[in-house]
């Protein structure tokens, strides 16, 4: 479970940005007595703003934290990912994010500079206050890394130790190792066990939705009602969906020269050859189809391809949402409404806002333009502390700001309000340009 996340130094972000998920009655370290982490977190933060604002940077960053801790052998190419309006010397990347693990609250610490990292701090509250479990830090890369275990760690601390360079992050690589105390602290940060990011470009890439299609179905017995839901929710007239092997001729241009030549040859010296016919070579490719339902209830079957965009971006948006609803943890999704309809937008936000169907606390985190999720029709959906905006100012720097930061009065149309500039993050549209374009004669 995500509190906050804050981060500096990374793209367009050179001052630090925090995406506050904690609640604003919460005022504690941890939930006072008679509450739990549910009464005191958020499960949704939509970020809004204009294109190229800062958005997508913004969820890539969680995203860059979430990929090292997963793999510790590009912590330093994945992290550091510095502000260019930032003098190189003073570069670095910095990540702050409080989470809880295990009903545990933790404070993850993280810079990275060019040459590796410069400062890793691990902190636990179990019972209100601070405690550091592990802190490293380093001046230069020339210089010696310096590493203090705080006494409260137990495992095998100093194994994962000999294995840490200046480009690795210590706790990816107790996650690795499987640390007694610290795998399960790091898995809930990490990327596919703790984090999942989505993007609607999967959508068109089919290097990535195979994967995402065999996982459906190949998927266990218990999870086949799953798999029916998300098929029958979108409403999209399909019934089933398979996955089947597509063998191809793989003959390689060297072949086909052989080919060629040998066909000049026979033409040129009958009765000579050269050499042996080439062997075909075959690789065994996957193709996806889809069952529909047709006119008098026949069935009919459609490929991957022929499928719309809204289609597949509905599969894999709303099959990562559901997994994660199963399991908890947090979803990232890159704009949520492309290819959508307002209504399974709305749907998919409703799954993680409504505790019927989020038994887990998931968490939603996600970029939009639908602003139709602000407005009261048919009820309000999103609360000021769960829409955030993201916008660049003068210098082609982002900053990230909360709803709630305005006055926010019960009944209030938050789509309007929006929409007519009350909170920033609108496009800035300067049409003169364009307007005397228009206007000139054609030839002119």
């Amino acid at each position: 479970m995500l509190l906050s996340f804050s981060v500096s130094g990374f793209r367009s972000f050179a001052e630090e940005a925090t995406l506050d998920l904690t609640r604003r009655s919460f005022r504690t370290n941890i939930p006072r007595e008679g509450q739990t982490w549910v009464d005191c977190v958020e499960t949704i933060a939509a970020i809004y703003g204009p294109n190229a604002s800062g958005k997508t940077t913004l969820i890539q960053a969680i995203d860059s934290l979430a990929r090292a801790l997963r793999a510790p052998e590009k912590s330093t190419t994945v992290l550091y990912q510095p502000c260019a309006a930032i003098d190189e010397s003073e570069r670095r990347t910095s990540y702050d994010v409080d989470f809880v693990a295990e009903e545990v609250r933790y404070r993850y610490r993280v810079e990275v500079r060019q040459w590796g990292v410069s400062f890793e701090g691990l902190y636990a509250y179990p019972r209100g206050t601070a405690r550091m479990l592990f802190e490293r830090t380093q001046e230069s890369e020339d210089a010696e890394m310096s590493f203090t275990k705080g006494p409260s760690l137990k495992g095998p601390s100093s194994e994962v130790l000999k294995l840490t360079t200046s480009t690795v992050l210590f706790l990816a690589l107790a996650r690795r190792y499987e640390h007694s105390m610290l795998a399960l602290v790091a898995s809930a940060l990490a990327s596919d066990t703790g984090v999942r990011h989505v993007s609607f470009r999967e959508a068109a890439d089919v290097e990535l939705l195979l994967p995402l299609f065999e996982e459906m179905v190949k998927a266990p017995e218990e999870q086949r009602d799953l798999v029916r839901a998300v098929l029958k929710a979108g409403d999209l007239g399909i019934e089933k969906i398979d996955v089947r092997p597509d063998i191809r001729n793989l003959q390689s241009d060297w072949e086909s020269l052989v080919v060629a030549l040998r066909m000049i040859s026979r033409e040129q010296f009958p009765g000579r050859h050269l050499g042996h016919e080439p062997e075909a070579r075959f690789r065994v490719f996957k193709k996806v189809f889809f069952t529909h339902r047709g006119k008098d209830g026949q069935s009919f079957e459609l490929p991957l391809s022929a499928e719309s965009s809204g289609t597949l971006a509905w599969l894999t948006i709303v099959w990562h949402a559901l997994t994660i609803l199963r399991s908890g943890g947090v979803l990232l999704v890159d704009e949520l409404d492309a290819s959508l309809h307002p209504g399974l937008v709305r749907y998919i936000v409703e799954l993680f806002v409504s505790k019927r169907t989020n038994l887990k606390s998931a968490q939603l985190i996600f970029t939009t333009h639908d602003v139709t999720l602000l407005g009261n029709a048919p009820a309000r959906l999103l609360a000021p502390q769960n829409v955030w905006f993201v916008e660049k100012d003068a210098t082609g720097l982002s900053e990230l700001f909360s709803q709630a930061d305005f006055d926010n009065r019960v009944g209030n149309n938050s789509e309007r309000r929006y929409m007519a500039g009350q909170f920033g993050a609108v496009p800035n549209i300067d049409d003169a340009l364009l307007y005397d374009f228009l206007t000139q004669p054609c030839g002119a």
